[in-house]
């Protein structure tokens, strides 16, 4: 009688540095796209539009759960962006909290990364729900309301750019 011996993976070279350094790596690309972003980009006159990488933090790391770190580097690149953006301070605080918060409920109520749905759904919704505050929170500043094309190009841009770098937000379970 033979037996079949599983073995387990082996590690990636991503999950092997803990979820400090990943947190660390995920921030600077979310700084270092936000720092390119305060450029203007255009083709032929075509301005480029410009994710928020902020919310990729927001939505990925709150798939972990609830933590002081990340809450802590998210306030912080939210500040960068009030600043950036000349928003009153704390806005994108406030949003990229709730974001973060809306996703550790999500990934604590349902197991999102085993269902091929959820992995797309969840992120697409929670990011199109931070799109929707910044724009609620812009036409109340505004005291009109804001053109929304700029803003869906960026959430386009924000979700697509999100599964094609989705990975580095994970922090793994604890």
């Amino acid at each position: 009688m033979s037996r079949f011996r599983v073995s387990a993976r082996p590690k990636s070279a991503w999950s092997r540095p803990g979820p400090t350094a990943r947190l660390t790596v995920g921030a600077v690309i979310i700084a270092m796209v936000g720092l390119f972003g305060l450029t203007e980009k255009s083709v032929f006159g075509v301005s480029i539009p410009w994710p928020h990488a902020a919310l990729w933090g927001a939505v990925g790391w709150g798939m972990v759960g609830l933590a002081l770190r990340p809450m802590l580097v998210l306030v912080v690149l939210g500040f960068a962006q009030d600043i950036a953006f000349v928003a009153p301070l704390g806005c994108f605080v406030l949003v990229n909290l709730a974001i973060y918060g809306l996703s550790a409920a999500a990934s604590d109520q349902v197991d999102i990364e085993s269902d091929p749905l959820l992995v797309w759904l969840v992120p697409t919704a929670l990011t199109t729900a931070g799109f929707g505050a910044v724009w609620i929170i812009a036409s109340s500043v505004a005291d009109h309301a804001v053109q929304m094309w700029p803003l869906f190009l960026s959430l386009l841009s924000t979700l697509g750019l999100y599964f094609l770098v989705s990975g580095l937000f994970r922090l793994g379970r604890a």
